[in-house]
This record gives structure tokens, C-alpha cells and sequence, in this order.
């Protein structure tokens, strides 16, 4: 891959077998355009962008698997290099070569929007995963259709700190995270975000410890959130802009206390959780779907491989769904994690070939595209996940 990289110039945007290669530059100081430089390639390998080469799915600087940078020789490669590998996966292969200033990368491909992996296997007594998350807070101050864990129709509800503390610690035994994620939900609404944050960041459950927000309470941190981050990334919902001093606010601080902030432009969602129950296709969305290897969670004391299973409760209660079949047995969707062999039963979960009961209701990474928007109080009321999908309750 080194040799088609080397090829490209500044602007490219090309499908080879599947992998996406692209090649961007920017200017400013050598931070300005790395920083400008990941923001491009965030916004180029979007399923909007990528839609003009005939595939519609996006990729994520989570695919990165080879990475090119040009620098003219006045710029310093080790920082470049140190901020490059704090932004794009472990394992990318990287490479600095002298000439004009442009980034180019090779995002991997995966065979029907699942990436190609081989099994889940233990390293020294722990399993590794590419992501595993925790939800501080489950409800939101959005209304977000489409919303992965149904923010708008679930109660408020919060984990303190100690649960948040404990959890890690607890999952750190079996499980290692090439990034933690911090979600919710908006984690800004929970009162000691900053005390998360360092609970978090004190176990060593993850690489990389990421919290990720809509952005709008950010103008509200003390200065103990910004000083405990490890990295931000910030959704600027279509349905939901920031302000430019918002983002301009999040800069400063980035550079201020040295995390990691990535802006990620949101104009559509996909549509997740189905109103009917599914009896075909559900193999092939579960072999398919890359959520579950993105999405691991722990909820209410058991682990799930997706955020859709942990909140399938939450679904059959409060949206608007057709008929439950007798019989659905949710019981094998998850597993609790007081098990005393908890390993092996974590690295048998993740390696399982069957679908998840929940899969039944849900599209997993295959569900069409709605533009984002806003759900109404009285869509709420009534349960609405997706005004396309709206179905009354049988």
C-alpha cells in the first residue's frame, strides 16, 4: 500500500478493491494543517462523500490502516509523527517523506460493512477489543431520531463515580480497549464528568480514553473536565449546529491542556432498531453488522456486544413496535459480569456466530439513511425512534 499512497496527490478520493484512498492538504502552522489535515479526512470518507465512487457506506479514521504524511524539511516529523499516532489507530502503518505538505491514507475496506477480523483471542489473560464504552448518562438534552440507545425515550438515570470506577476495574481483568469510550447519552448532563474522567483514566481498561458529546454544554466546564480529558471528539449534529465560538472554545483548550480533539460533522443517521420483528435476513445483518465489534458495553450488570441489545428492554417498553412474538428469550444477549469465568465466557460471547435475539429488531449497520433530525415532545410521547419507521403499538 506504501507504493499507491506515494502516488497520490492532494485532492484524491479513490475505491481500489474495496479500501478507500485519499489525499488532502491544508495550511497554516504544522499543527494547523494536522489538525485541518484529519478534519478533511473525517468529512472526504463520509458515506455522503463517498457516495459519488458508487458505494454507500462511509468509512472512519478507526479503518485507517496505512498513512502517508509530506512535510517540507523546515517541519519537525517527530511531533508530527507523536500527533498522528495519538489520532489514528494502533497499528497503522505510518511513514514521513519530504516534499509539500499532504496527508494521504488507505481506509480499510470491509466485505459488506463488517471488518474483516479474525477471532477473539486472550493477550496475558485479557481479551482485546477495538472499542468498548460505558454510558455515564443514558438520557440526553437531544432529541435525536435514530438515536443508537434511545436517548429520547429512556428515563433519566446516571452511574456515579464509583460505579464507573468499579466497572473498569472489573472489566479490566478480562478485557483491554484499544479505546474507552465515554458516552451517553450526553455526557456533560452527568454532575462529575471530571471525576468520571479520572476514574476512568486511573484503571487501565483502554489505550485511549475518548468522551464523546454533542458540545453544547461545553462552554459550561470547569477547568477540572478539560484538564482530566484524553480525547474529545465532538458530533456538530446538522439538526443541532454548534456555534463557531463553541468549536473555536474546544481548539483552545485542545491546545491548552494537550488532548486529542476530533470534530465530526453528523448530517444523517441510519435507521437501527426495526417497529417489527424480523424472521429473515437476521444471519446475514448479524455477519454483517460492525457494530458489535465497535458498539461493547456494559449495562445494568451485563456485558453486550451492541448497544441495541443492552437497550432492547428499554425498546420493547417504551418505542412503538408491533407485537412481541411468544417466546423471545432475550436471556442469551448478554452476560453478567460477576460470572466467576467471566474470560472465557467474554471470549466465547464475542466469538459466537449465531445472531443475538435482538438482532431481530434491528437493521445493524445495513439500515437505510434519514438526514438528521429532531423528534418532537409529542413523537417522544408516542415512542417515535424514526418518523419513516413510525408504527403504532400492536
Amino acid at each position: 500500500m506504501a507504493a499507491e499512497l506515494q502516488a497520490l496527490t492532494a485532492p484524491a478520493l479513490q475505491l481500489r478493491e474495496g479500501n478507500l484512498l485519499a489525499c488532502v492538504t491544508a495550511r497554516g502552522s504544522l499543527f494547523e494543517r494536522l489538525t485541518a489535515a484529519l478534519v478533511e479526512l473525517r468529512q472526504v470518507s463520509a458515506r455522503e462523500s463517498v457516495r459519488r465512487l458508487g458505494l454507500d457506506r462511509g468509512f472512519r479514521l478507526e479503518d485507517v490502516t496505512a498513512a502517508q504524511l509530506r512535510i517540507p524539511g523546515s517541519d519537525d516529523p517527530a511531533f508530527a509523527e507523536s500527533f498522528l499516532r495519538r489520532r489514528l489507530p494502533q497499528g497503522t502503518a505510518f511513514s514521513i517523506v519530504p516534499g509539500s505538505f499532504s496527508l494521504a491514507v488507505c481506509f480499510a475496506g470491509r466485505i459488506g460493512g463488517a471488518p474483516a477480523r479474525q477471532r477473539y483471542e486472550t493477550e496475558q489473560g485479557r481479551v482485546r477489543v477495538e472499542a468498548f464504552e460505558l454510558h455515564v448518562t443514558e438520557h440526553c438534552n437531544l432529541r435525536c431520531a435514530n438515536c443508537c440507545n434511545m436517548s429520547p425515550l429512556v428515563p433519566e438515570k446516571f452511574l456515579t463515580v464509583e460505579e464507573t470506577r468499579a466497572l473498569c476495574e472489573r472489566m479490566s481483568r478480562v478485557l483491554i480497549a484499544d479505546v474507552f469510550k465515554i458516552m451517553g447519552g450526553e455526557p456533560l448532563l452527568h454532575p462529575d464528568i471530571a471525576g468520571v474522567l479520572r476514574a476512568v483514566r486511573s484503571t487501565s481498561i483502554g489505550d485511549r480514553v475518548r468522551l464523546f458529546t454533542n458540545g453544547l454544554l461545553l462552554p459550561s466546564m470547569p477547568d477540572a473536565f478539560w484538564e482530566a480529558l484524553d480525547e474529545l471528539t465532538i458530533s456538530d449534529y446538522s439538526s443541532a449546529k454548534l456555534k463557531p465560538a463553541v468549536l473555536d472554545l474546544a481548539q483552545e483548550r485542545s491546545a491548552r491542556h494537550g488532548f486529542v480533539l476530533n470534530v465530526k460533522p453528523v448530517n444523517e443517521f441510519s435507521q437501527v432498531l426495526a417497529p417489527s420483528y424480523r424472521d429473515s435476513g437476521v444471519q446475514r445483518t448479524f455477519e454483517r453488522c460492525w457494530l458489535r465489534h465497535r458498539c461493547l458495553i456494559v449495562r445494568q450488570g451485563r456485558f453486550y456486544m451492541c448497544t441495541k441489545a443492552a437497550y432492547m428492554a428499554d425498546f420493547l417498553e417504551h418505542a412503538a413496535h408491533d407485537e412481541t412474538p411468544a417466546g423471545f428469550d432475550r436471556s442469551g444477549d448478554g452476560i453478567p459480569v460477576d460470572a466467576p469465568d467471566l474470560l472465557d465466557a467474554l471470549t466465547s460471547y464475542l466469538n459466537r456466530a449465531e445472531p443475538l435475539a435482538a438482532c431481530s429488531y434491528c437493521f445493524g449497520s445495513d439500515g437505510a439513511v434519514e438526514p438528521h433530525y429532531q423528534l418532537k415532545r409529542s413523537e417522544v410521547r408516542e415512542g417515535v425512534l424514526s418518523r419513516a419507521l413510525t408504527v403504532l403499538r400492536g
